[in-house]
């Protein structure tokens, strides 16, 4: 079992908090597979802060938004397609175990078979309870796959991490998403440049999955779908959307509904002025 990982790391004015968080995420894919081969893009390695059994590539940013460096894997992954069988990409604060793997291997290839995609949930610390990173609401509906039962995440599915086989990767490679070219205008922008690089293939307009689903274990979301946001940072503030607000226990809906493809929330009433800031930052 082949694994690339490849990291966007930023070195830059709170590197030495980055830093402590890489030390941790390195050390969590290497229980995976000791042979796993992690690649960490920056703009700079310091000296201090470089961690053993890691391949460091640099990429200049002269002239360019310091946001691009989220792009910069991308030619290096299209060139190791043919090398691994499994491929990560991830911000520098997610916290990716072994639990979080065996959970993906397990149930990714009914998901694809029915073209849905898999999800993860990060999840944050505030006052020793855990809330949702990224959900502004909870989830409200469920589907029946062969007889398994899963839930619909269509309010946020978004958790700066994505993971595919070499097969569903190649099919993205040879998509328009993949060389995005960002362009304030474009509809397929939902996102900020770092993360539609980081929303991979299942991002909102992009078509490639019905929706992103997460199984359900004993009437509860499966534990393997939680990872941790080292950063820690929207439980923490009063975020204007709501992120960082719906408890663990509170994520799912006391009432799960069946699931209609046509019928999807998109919450874009509350979404709107945050993406319009993200849109005026990326067009800067």
């Amino acid at each position: 079992m082949k694994i690339a990982v490849h990291i966007c790391s930023f070195n830059g004015d709170k590197y030495k908090e980055r830093f402590i968080f890489l030390k941790k995420i390195v050390k969590n894919y290497f229980e995976i597979n000791k042979n796993i081969k992690i690649f960490i893009h920056t703009n700079k390695v310091s000296k201090k802060h470089k961690i053993k059994k890691v391949k460091y590539i640099v990429h200049s940013l002269r002239n360019e938004n310091p946001f691009y460096l989220a792009w910069k894997c991308r030619p290096i992954i299209e060139k190791q397609k043919n090398q691994y069988d499994y491929f990560v990409y991830s911000e520098d604060d997610i916290l990716f175990s072994k639990k979080n793997f065996s959970f993906w291997l397990k149930h990714k290839a009914l998901c694809i078979e029915n073209n849905y995609n898999l999800g993860f949930l990060r999840i944050e610390d505030k006052n020793k309870k855990q809330f949702s990173t990224d959900l502004i609401d909870n989830i409200k509906y469920k589907i029946k796959i062969n007889q398994k039962k899963f839930v619909v995440n269509n309010v946020n599915n978004y958790c700066a991490l994505w993971i595919y086989d070499k097969k569903e990767l190649s099919k993205f490679i040879n998509t328009k998403f993949w060389k995005f070219k960002w362009k304030g205008k474009n509809i397929y922008a939902f996102y900020g440049i770092r993360e539609m690089s980081a929303i991979g293939w299942h991002g909102k307009n992009m078509k490639r999955y019905k929706a992103t689903i997460i199984p359900l274990l004993k009437k509860k979301l499966n534990p393997g779908c939680y990872i941790k946001h080292l950063s820690n940072n929207h439980a923490l503030s009063n975020h204007p959307v709501g992120f960082g607000s719906i408890e663990k226990n509170r994520i799912l809906s006391k009432n799960l509904k069946d699931f209609s493809e046509v019928k999807k929330e998109f919450y874009f009433i509350k979404y709107i002025k945050y993406y319009l800031n993200k849109l005026f930052d990326n067009l800067k």
